[in-house]
């Protein structure tokens, strides 16, 4: 990955496509950025240059931005974009 390493609470590295729990709600990691580099999901191309962080969209579509690590973002499954 380009961006550098941002990681859940449990210490695991967290991925482009990767299916999280945000505050009781599914949802799956579509933006990632170190304040400088990024990866993007197909379709959220307008969020290159995004601060530091990352961006989750929930499955009805809701998008929620974090930008350091958070109790509430635990880790579900690896996935794919």
């Amino acid at each position: 990955m380009d961006a550098e390493l941002l990681h859940y609470t449990t210490g695991e590295e967290i991925e482009l496509g990767d299916r999280v729990q945000y505050g009781g709600t599914f949802a799956t990691v579509v933006v990632i950025s170190d304040g400088e580099n990024y990866q993007l999901a197909p379709g959220f191309e307008d969020y290159a240059g995004a601060e530091r962080g990352l961006l989750i969209c929930d499955d009805d579509g809701t998008t929620n931005s974090i930008n350091d690590a958070d109790e509430q973002l635990t880790f579900v499954e690896r996935g794919t974009v």
